[in-house]
């Protein structure tokens, strides 16, 4: 269990309930510590400040978190209005992008948008238009990182605006990189039931709660290597919580069909021990009513590492010439791929000593993976 599960009087606190600050058990060093390692800061806060009891909070613990809470709230304007432009500038050129996993969430999800800290905005587009994104986002100046897109299905990008603040986009046109779940949720699939995301735009929209709920519990498992990370887990409850008692039974239904039962069964007893999430009866037995073994659930395995990954991802391909391109792209990913990992894109030396670099890469992750680092 993550790191909040030593302090429960906190995890009530985040989800809702009234606490006065001796009731939470902690000291101000332990909450800053293990807020700023789980990224709960702007969330604390925010609970903080709508709490009846914030006057009896240490005043330097309010001040941390005040000056926390404002830094994270300049960002997210900053942030807010990139994601604006770009969902404006897709969608001239012809592109609908779909917000998937923490953006939407901040958005339509959380008291505030800074409440809810992420790295970078996803986005999910149709495979046929790959190349008018990419183009759409070079004209705004974004640089593609190091990724080998041809293997994961997504790419990359980022720019360093006038503030000196980073912009991250990853756009995907599968949900996952991997095999087994690269079909779990089609843009096709999903764009019809979508909501919109007015605080992002006129053209911004997202999975509609049952489709997002479904992706927040897959997500670290099929990402992470089901990694239980609190923010994670919080999304969980916010959008369970949101749910009526239909939608839950959609929800359970969804997760059947999708094989992924299991994965989201855990998913919601995660939210229920840590927040005391409300899940109906009705829900929990139909999602152990699944058929069973759903491929999906050996990604719960808590000692995985790549290489049940990589076996999983071969396994969960239909034909041999797709195991033999994935194995391929593994072993040998694209010189462009390579020249960037080492930083050698724009040098002269660097397509002649291509052959040495694929000896190098493949010896150390041979390496690493026999001394357990992969």
């Amino acid at each position: 269990m993550a790191s909040l599960g030593r302090f429960p009087a906190l995890a009530a606190f985040l989800a809702g309930c009234s606490a006065s600050w001796p009731d939470l058990n902690i000291t101000p060093d332990e909450l800053i510590a293990l807020c700023e390692s789980e990224q709960l800061v702007p969330l604390l806060y925010q609970r903080m400040v709508e709490s009846s009891f914030a006057d009896g909070w240490p005043s330097s613990l309010r001040d941390t978190l005040s000056d926390s809470a404002r830094r994270s709230a300049g960002e997210e304007l900053l942030r807010g209005a990139e994601a604006r432009a770009v969902i404006d500038a897709l969608t001239r050129a012809g592109v609908q992008p779909i917000l998937i996993k923490g953006t939407p969430l901040a958005y339509g999800w959380y008291a505030t948008p800074a409440s809810r800290p992420r790295d970078d905005t996803d986005v999910l587009i149709p495979s046929t238009q790959v190349a008018s994104a990419r183009d759409v986002f070079a004209s705004l100046g974004y640089m593609t990182t190091v990724h080998c897109s041809e293997l994961f299905s997504q790419f990359e990008v980022q720019k360093t605006d006038r503030f000196g603040m980073t912009h991250a986009f990853d756009v995907h046109w599968r949900i996952s990189t991997q095999p087994v779940f690269a079909e779990l949720l089609t843009y096709e699939e999903l764009l019809p039931e979508t909501v919109p995301v007015p605080a992002l735009g006129a053209s911004a929209i997202a999975p509609r709660a049952i489709d997002a709920l479904l992706l927040a519990c897959v997500h670290p498992v099929m990402h992470h290597r089901s990694s239980e990370r609190v923010l994670w887990i919080y999304d969980i409850h916010l959008l369970a919580s949101a749910l009526s008692a239909p939608e839950f039974d959609a929800f359970a239904r969804l997760a059947q069909r999708k094989k992924v039962a299991a994965i989201c069964t855990h998913g919601l007893r995660l939210a229920q021990v840590m927040f005391g999430t409300s899940v109906p009866v009705s829900v929990t037995a139909a999602l152990s009513r699944a058929e069973s073994p759903e491929p999906s659930a050996e990604y719960l395995a808590s000692d995985r590492r790549w290489h049940h990954e990589l076996i999983a991802s071969v396994r969960a391909l239909p034909s041999l010439g797709e195991r033999i391109h994935l194995l391929r792209g593994v072993l040998f990913p694209s010189p462009g791929y390579m020249l960037g990992a080492y930083g050698l894109r724009d040098k002269p030396l660097g397509p002649w000593i291509l052959p040495a670099l694929y000896v190098h890469r493949n010896l150390r992750g041979a390496w690493k993976m026999m001394s357990g680092r992969k």
